[in-house]
């Protein structure tokens, strides 16, 4: 333990920062992290054991210094910089955000302005009649949304096709959605609605093993953000996934290709469930591969409350406001919310370099 100790302090600089202990900081990656100990930042620990590149980047880290080297923390190492310094991915210090003051984790309904990356997909018959909303998805910059592959190349014997995309929806029964008391109201502003450029599927995508489900949609114009239009931030390369039991969040609109909706935006805590154990559950009735994980399995509270295609997001808190990640995209699952069978989710770490390899 001493010589441990002994080699952070040399690695560090003993000199006075800005930045106190605790106090909220912006790492190399440009993410929102914490001014914290470097004994404490499992992230720093194993960057600085991974060589030059690793040491370098946890001395650019460092925030402070008090009684031992303070380091800003965050969720992503030294390698995940070359992506997210990509421009055309939303900025980790304003992905993802959301303000506390009113939020109630574990609710059904969402505040108006919980979530603001939900999107809606929209179809048209072979003729070109409206359809209405069959799967989701998530804005992860101003011209992009991530969505499931199933949603995107759909088969011919459905007799649909993905003709756009909404943004800023609430409650699809209003045009202008609000709530409080008269005088004291918060409303929306009007929706987006905007066509697709272009469509790109994953091409590996299996219709019989679900494996590679995941796709981009190139939206026809940018569009402007603002409280109910916002991007979410996106996991590290390869990232690890949460501790197997916690909570993660799902949310939309309660859309399957077989099912109804909810009138307005949901959303359910799931707990992350062992691949082994969702493998052992499934048996025959599903591939589950690595590209793959699963949450989930509590009866009636599972990804019934989102959209195929949806999120399934972690949070963390690096400052006074919450900041949500996307690990998930909502795949498959048997039947909605029957208990005992958790949902499997497309693991999105595993495409961070497609995701960026496929957007001009």
């Amino acid at each position: 333990m001493f010589s441990v100790t002994v080699f952070l302090v040399q690695l560090f600089l003993a000199t006075v920062f800005c930045a106190s202990r605790n106090s909220p900081c912006t790492t190399p990656n440009r993410e929102n992290g914490r001014c914290i100990a470097v004994r404490s930042c499992p992230v720093i620990l194993t960057a600085i054991q991974s060589g030059t590149e690793g040491v370098t980047f946890a001395q650019k880290s460092q925030c402070g210094y008090d009684s031992e080297p303070l380091v800003c923390c965050g969720s992503m190492g030294p390698k995940s910089v070359d992506i997210f310094d990509h421009n055309l991915l939303a900025d980790r210090k304003t992905c993802g955000i959301e303000r506390t003051d009113s939020k109630i984790f574990g609710g059904t309904s969402t505040d108006i302005d919980e979530f603001p990356w939900l999107a809606l997909l929209r179809y048209v018959d072979t003729i070109g009649n409206d359809e209405g909303f069959k799967c989701g998805g998530s804005l992860i910059n101003d011209r992009y949304v991530l969505s499931a592959a199933h949603c995107i190349s759909v088969p011919a014997n459905q007799g649909i096709i993905l003709s756009g995309v909404r943004l800023g929806e609430w409650r699809q029964s209003t045009e202008i959605d609000c709530v409080g008391k008269r005088g004291l109201q918060k409303c929306t502003e009007p929706v987006v609605d905007v066509g697709i450029q272009r469509s790109i599927p994953h091409p590996g995508y299996s219709i019989r093993t679900r494996d590679n489900d995941i796709g981009l949609l190139r939206l026809q114009r940018n569009v402007d953000f603002s409280d109910f239009i916002q991007p979410v931030c996106l996991p590290p390369p390869n990232g690890v996934l949460p501790n197997i039991g916690s909570s993660m969040m799902v949310a939309g609109w309660g859309r399957t290709e077989t099912s109804d909706a909810s009138d307005v935006k949901l959303k359910a805590l799931v707990p992350l469930v062992a691949s082994s154990a969702c493998k052992k559950r499934f048996g025959r009735r599903g591939y589950i591969s690595d590209n793959q994980f699963c949450a989930g399995g509590v009866g009636g509270n599972d990804s019934c409350q989102g959209d195929s295609g949806g999120p399934l997001m972690r949070y963390v808190v690096p400052n006074a406001d919450v900041q949500w990640i996307q690990e998930g995209i909502i795949s498959w699952g048997v039947m909605c919310g029957l208990e005992t069978y958790p949902g499997v989710y497309t693991r999105v770490s595993k495409y961070s370099n497609w995701i960026v390899d496929n957007m001009f």
